[in-house]
């Protein structure tokens, strides 16, 4: 019998990891997910929400291995998406995807360009060197792992990076041919790791559900492997699947509106991001490489805005809504709707939204950076493409898109996902005043 181990995992229940998976658990640059938090700041709002981007790889490998043996996959390809879901996330930098966009505008860094730079072994951000600094003796890297097991270190960044392996420039999913349909490669693969319906989004709606307390996110796990089905080269979900994946696209729509973008977590957020824009190229970069502890401290101790906000975070201080614009608002083709819409498309534009944020803390007489103008819309989908993502094949007597069998899914893609587009928030003695200049400024 193979070598493995048992995790005992509060969400899939028992977890065995065997193969490459065991070495790679025993990495540094896995064990470093150890300390950051699988939802950023949302412990402030959920005070369970303290699970980890650790447990959540381990159960995006796991749900991966789910689905492969429902496919029906050979031991190998079985290791690969196995092998992508337990790396897919040890690029990312401290508390997520909180600071993501700033990392992103200021040096160029996201999770996914490092995540396949580490695997495919070109990234110095975590050299030897650093490693041994801070105590560590690194041992095989992930690409040597990775080969070890015959597993190419290109082909599972392919995976997780949203490539297509083995498919031309420009090849598309399906070549028409003679009225007969050609599927160039085994889209299967990535679709596993990057889609609609992957192991990733399968596992965190369960897991942060969990951990917030909050039930929305629970999703019919073994309904949706169980229909799980390959069909030319692609993953598909059979017909009578179809309760079980709008069940989960409510999952994934209430969760964002209710977790993920909570009001007072996102102010939070803001904070941190207000905090970390002040830093220096350097500071960010040396940031990236830290934990979440030892990111936020690093933060409290630089001078003027970075530290004061860092030290409210910390002792839960937070900013206080002023005002909001609800999404409904912006709905429709009425004259207010689609004026809101431009002033809104204007202020995404960070030159702007900091003239209107500089412009009410002067007519509030409030000190300058006390004023946080945020636009959520841009950012998320930029760093969460799958959110309005209704594109998962139904397999009956032929391939249909869900959204087109179902009125539920069709209604998801319309219901704004987050409710509200536009928010300012401020310490909570300027909040009366804040809330009645913006109101001005923003009719």
């Amino acid at each position: 019998m193979s070598e493995h181990k048992i995790i005992n995992d509060p969400v899939h229940g028992t977890i065995k990891i065997s193969g490459p998976l065991l070495e790679l658990a025993a990495t540094p640059e896995i064990n470093r997910l150890n300390q950051i938090r699988q939802l950023g700041l949302a412990y402030l709002v959920f005070p369970g929400a303290h699970h980890t981007r650790y447990e959540h790889s381990f159960g995006v490998a796991h749900v991966a291995g789910l689905l492969a043996d429902s496919i029906g996959l050979e031991e190998h390809e079985s290791d690969l998406v196995r092998t992508a879901g337990l790396l897919h996330d040890i690029g990312h930098g401290p508390f997520s995807h909180t600071m993501e966009k700033i990392f992103f505008d200021r040096i160029g860094m996201d999770h996914m360009a490092l995540t396949r730079d580490i695997i495919i072994g070109v990234a110095d951000q975590w050299d030897e060197e650093w490693w041994r600094s801070r105590g560590v003796e690194r041992g095989p890297t992930v690409p040597q792992l990775l080969e070890r097991h015959d597993l190419e270190p290109k082909k599972v960044a392919a995976l997780i990076c949203q490539e297509h392996p083995g498919a031309p420039p420009g090849q598309q999913t399906l070549d028409l041919q003679e009225k007969q349909s050609y599927f160039s490669s085994r889209r299967y693969l990535y679709q596993i790791i990057h889609s609609a319906l992957d192991a990733d989004q399968l596992d965190f709606l369960l897991r942060d559900s969990h951990y917030t307390g909050v039930a929305y996110g629970i999703i019919d796990l073994d309904r949706i492997i169980a229909t799980t089905t390959l069909f030319h080269g692609e993953l598909m979900v059979e017909r009578r699947g179809i309760s079980s994946l709008e069940g989960m696209l409510v999952a994934r729509s209430l969760m964002y509106s209710s977790v993920y973008f909570h009001k007072t977590a996102r102010i939070a957020e803001s904070m941190l991001c207000r905090a970390g824009e002040t830093l220096t190229d350097e500071e960010l970069e040396d940031l990236w490489k830290m934990p979440d502890g030892e990111a936020l401290r690093f933060m409290r101790e630089r001078p003027g805005p970075c530290g004061e906000l860092s030290t409210r975070l910390t002792y839960r201080k937070l900013y206080k809504s002023a005002f909001r614009t609800d999404s409904e608002m912006i709905v429709g083709e009425s004259e207010a709707a689609i004026t809101m819409r431009e002033r809104i498309k204007e202020l995404s534009d960070k030159n702007a939204s900091a003239r209107l944020e500089r412009e009410i803390e002067r007519k509030v007489s409030m000190p300058e950076g006390s004023v946080i103008l945020d636009i959520p819309d841009p950012s998320l989908t930029l760093f969460e493409p799958r959110l309005r993502r209704t594109d998962i094949k139904v397999l009956g007597d032929r391939p249909e898109i869900l959204s087109r069998i179902s009125s539920l899914a069709r209604a998801l893609q319309r219901r704004p996902p987050i409710p509200w587009c536009l928010m300012i928030s401020c310490p909570e003695e300027y909040v009366p005043d804040v809330k009645r200049v913006a109101g001005t400024l923003l009719q």
